[in-house]
């Protein structure tokens, strides 16, 4: 994790200038130096030929493959008695090696004409590679099937262990049921850590197949991290190879359980019936699917799902329910508001207001009171909400809601949210949260979108190669753009104006 800045800052550089630079078809004679890297020059390194993109003096291109050995011979043609140089070392065109794993800087020097060429090319698209190979295919969300990860970390990541006996499964319900691109659940045998991430056994994998930018989860986490929201999960993206077909760009996070490194709660155990012990803890979502063994309604209609203890016996069943209850009645009595009996009683509302704030900049389509709304209640502790979850259908990637639109209240408009809002003292707090959010982690998701446009380079050409869905609809989309830079734009501006109107009306 303590290279991702050092990366970010080194992709930027590399891409920042490209945007989506026209690849020049070979040869070009129209050009002073001609580059390329050919498969026949380079036996058994590249299965292909490198396809060369072209912005003025900076070149890049990426290989088919990961690889470990990153020495081409380049194939290059001058203007007629120019002499090419790498370092002070004369270049033979389709002979001499140099070394690709940074970028390479060929002087071509003709009379008194001297110019410099800056060639990039990436290790596949950058990004780490997860190759997985299962026992058979993954077909179902409720069956594992046994396999084995390998973590190619490009060089980005500290990674002790990178051959990982799993189990693997398919996960989510419209992404599952209606995309071809795939979620999966991972279930390591043991506990590992992954990319810096702390060690656990369970693990996600997000296609993001309707979020054209690829990016939405993985800002959304990085601005619940910034927000000090409650178990903020992370999100890396990676490059996924399963049973030998690149399936595409995924963000690698943390599955939402009780665990030390994830929701860090006690979970009672069976036989806790004590006062103390049967205080939590406890992990609920609120899922209109009601997707959970346990689950039930409040009196206000909330639909409740315990997802930790999956078990739970007579008397921690009828704590938990009984406190999301009394929370509820608070919340909707007469004296709310008051400190000592109202809902402060019951509820962590920093922990509330920064799940707001995330999901309201968002303005995330199933945090009105629909799915992945997580609640935990900690042993001896109050209610509090986290972790932030699933935006693919945030930031205005929906078709049939007013979520599409910048402007307007969302999350604001719940159930428990709204009766909170009335009270001036909660919406004091929520006004000096935002001016938390707009001194600093704002701000940095914003230039976050660029460094990850810029890293996402090759990336999405390989991951929209493989899935060619920027010029059809895709369920939910509300445009269909048909490039990706014309997405990434599109989600700028709605973040401009989606700011500056949350900006306006919570002053």
């Amino acid at each position: 994790m303590k290279k991702n800045l050092t990366y970010l800052c080194f992709v930027l550089f590399i891409f920042g200038c490209k945007k989506d630079a026209p690849r020049i078809p070979l040869p070009d004679t129209t050009q002073d130096f001609i580059f390329s890297l050919e498969a026949k020059n380079n036996t058994g390194k590249i299965s292909e030929n490198v396809l060369i993109y072209v912005n003025g003096d900076k070149l890049s291109g990426a290989t088919p493959e990961p690889e470990t050995d990153m020495n081409f011979a380049a194939t290059f043609t001058a203007k007629t008695g120019a002499v090419v140089k790498v370092g002070s070392v004369v270049q033979t065109s389709a002979v001499t090696v140099n070394d690709f794993s940074k970028p390479v800087v060929y002087t071509v020097t003709n009379g008194n004409d001297v110019k410099t060429y800056t060639v990039t090319i990436s290790n596949f698209t950058g990004l780490p590679v997860f190759t997985l190979t299962t026992s058979g295919p993954v077909v179902s969300k409720e069956d594992y099937v046994t396999g084995t990860l390998n973590i190619n970390t490009m060089g980005l990541y500290e990674q002790e262990v990178k051959s990982i006996p799993l189990q693997m499964k398919g996960r989510g319900n419209s992404t599952w049921d209606l995309m071809p691109k795939k979620s999966y659940r991972l279930k390591f045998d043991t506990k590992n850590k992954v990319l810096g991430l702390a060690s656990a056994k369970n693990w996600v994998l997000l296609a993001n197949y309707a979020d054209k930018t690829l990016m939405r989860n993985y800002l959304a986490f990085a601005l619940a991290q910034g927000a000090k929201s409650d178990f903020a999960p992370h999100g890396i993206p990676v490059e996924v190879i399963l049973n030998g077909d690149h399936v595409g760009n995924y963000t690698l996070t943390e599955q939402v359980e009780i665990n030390a490194a994830r929701v860090n709660i006690p979970e009672p155990k069976a036989g806790d019936v004590s006062a103390a012990a049967i205080s939590g803890g406890y992990l609920i979502e609120l899922d209109q699917r009601n997707g959970e063994i346990v689950h039930w309604p409040t009196d206000k209609n909330m639909p409740m799902n315990l997802r930790s203890p999956e078990a739970p016996n007579a008397q921690q069943l009828n704590y938990i329910k009984t406190y999301l209850q009394d929370t509820e009645n608070a919340i909707f009595s007469a004296d709310f508001a008051d400190p000592d009996k109202g809902y402060a009683k019951y509820i962590n509302v920093d922990s509330f207001i920064s799940w707001f704030l995330v999901n309201e900049v968002f303005k995330n389509q199933d945090a009105q009171e629909f799915s992945s709304m997580f609640y935990y209640k900690d042993r001896g502790g109050k209610l509090g909400m986290g972790p932030a979850w699933d935006f693919d259908l945030g930031a205005g990637n929906v078709d049939y809601s007013t979520a599409v639109n910048p402007e307007g209240w969302w999350v604001k408009n719940g159930t428990w949210m709204g009766r909170l809002y009335q009270d001036p003292v909660f919406a004091a707090k929520v006004k000096a949260k935002w001016a938390e959010l707009k001194a600093g982690p704002i701000p940095a998701m914003l230039q976050n979108m660029d460094k990850t446009e810029a890293a996402f380079e090759f990336s999405q050409r390989k991951n929209f190669s493989r899935w060619n869905i920027l010029n059809i609809y895709v369920w939910p989309n509300p445009v269909v753009l048909g490039t990706y830079p014309k997405e990434v734009a599109h989600v700028k501006e709605w973040f401009t104006k989606r700011i500056a109107w949350l900006d306006a009306n919570i002053k």
